[in-house]
């Protein structure tokens, strides 16, 4: 996977790990769309695309699986 996918694709998955965008969908949107634009400028291949945000979909599916299956404890005031 080109440099450019793999950094932008990491960069998607830990901004929800982390917090800063709380809807899987829209880290897939955005790497999707970064993937696109790459594409269109024949810099990367439709392959190369396809396993980025397929390998993106993975990890963003282990992660949320696991947040719902240990939620964090609402702390009450």
């Amino acid at each position: 996977m080109p440099t450019e996918l793999q950094a932008d694709a990491q960069f998607a998955f830990n901004q929800y790990r982390t917090g800063a965008v709380t809807d899987p969908y829209a880290a897939l949107d955005s790497h999707r769309l970064f993937a696109v634009e790459l594409l269109c400028d024949n810099r990367v291949s439709a392959d190369e695309v396809r396993e980025s945000i397929h390998s993106l979909i993975d990890v963003l599916n282990i992660v949320t699986d696991y947040q719902s299956a240990n939620p964090v404890p609402s702390q009450e005031v």
